[in-house]
């Protein structure tokens, strides 16, 4: 995960990553935040169309995370 978040900040010159996590996965929320992502307190509906697999769980829903990247990075 580290060589694609550099290789896209290198190539790309992004400024953050963002990504989108259904909310009942607390563990990979978790494991995002360890790593340097965080809440940003937007949350999106799951998609209701079927071209996306249609849900076994009502109400879910995904959070957004976001890691911001300074203006050098220096790994």
């Amino acid at each position: 995960m580290q060589a694609a978040e550099e290789l896209a900040h290198a190539e790309w010159n992004i400024e953050k990553i963002r990504m989108q996590v259904i909310t009942l996965r607390d563990e990979l929320i978790a494991y995002y935040e360890r790593r340097g992502y965080r809440r940003t307190g937007e949350i999106k509906p799951f998609p209701a169309d079927p071209k996306f697999g249609l849900p076994r769980i009502a109400g879910l829903r995904f959070e957004v995370l976001e890691k911001l990247f300074p203006q050098q990075m220096n790994y």
